[in-house]
């Protein structure tokens, strides 16, 4: 099966055509909310946003195209969800995994479309590609925080440390987001539990 066309087809310069793609990314969050991804296709999404499909195409080839523009502004969000990973002054390493992961699972909780579209990720060698991307600035973040927390290990095995982090921590989350909230909240707290017990085997404060 072949890859279909990822990028837009071109980016608005006038400030009605900027509102227009908001607008369509807007809506497609709200529509992925309710149907899915294997129910959202651009037809029904030209209807809700109140266009004619063909103002759709003008600037996203298929349905793959917009949904990975939406996955590209998910990951910008996640960065802020998480917020700066440096130790803060004052702060323990438990205290720095709670504002983190809260941050995170808050910001993702909120956001429509959002868990859809990660569930969507495990799946889709399209959306993969955007989420590896994110996870990589995820990491570096990451590396730097540990190293302000006392972390001493080489370039190589602090990238595997944190690649093994993040991507335990995005299951782990992306389970909760799908669970019932008293579910979700054991899986959050486990987390935490987990990610503690594991970097005070690396962390010299």
């Amino acid at each position: 099966m072949s890859i279909p066309e990822l990028n837009r087809r071109a980016r608005p310069q006038q400030a009605r055509s900027q509102a227009t793609v908001e607008r369509v990314l807007l809506v497609s969050a709200e529509l992925l909310e309710e149907v899915g991804v294997n129910g959202f296709n651009t037809n029904l999404l030209a209807r809700r946003v109140g266009v004619g499909v063909r103002a759709i195409y003008r600037y996203f080839p298929n349905k793959w195209a917009i949904l990975v523009a939406l996955a590209e502004g998910f990951g910008e969000l996640e960065r802020t969800w998480v917020g700066d990973l440096k130790h803060p002054s004052g702060a323990d390493l438990q205290a720095s995994i709670d504002r983190a992961i809260d941050g995170y699972y808050e910001g993702a909780k909120r956001r429509p479309g959002y868990a859809a579209l990660r569930a969507a990720a495990q799946a889709s060698p399209e959306l993969r590609l955007v989420d590896e991307r994110s996870n990589r600035a995820l990491q570096e973040d990451l590396a730097a925080g540990l190293r302000d927390f006392g972390v001493k290990l080489d370039d190589r095995q602090l990238r595997t440390l944190c690649l093994v982090i993040i991507e335990t921590a995005n299951r782990l989350l992306d389970l909760a987001l799908q669970a019932e909230p008293e579910e979700a909240a054991r899986i959050v707290t486990e987390l935490k539990r987990m990610l503690l017990a594991f970097l005070q085997l690396y962390v010299t404060e």
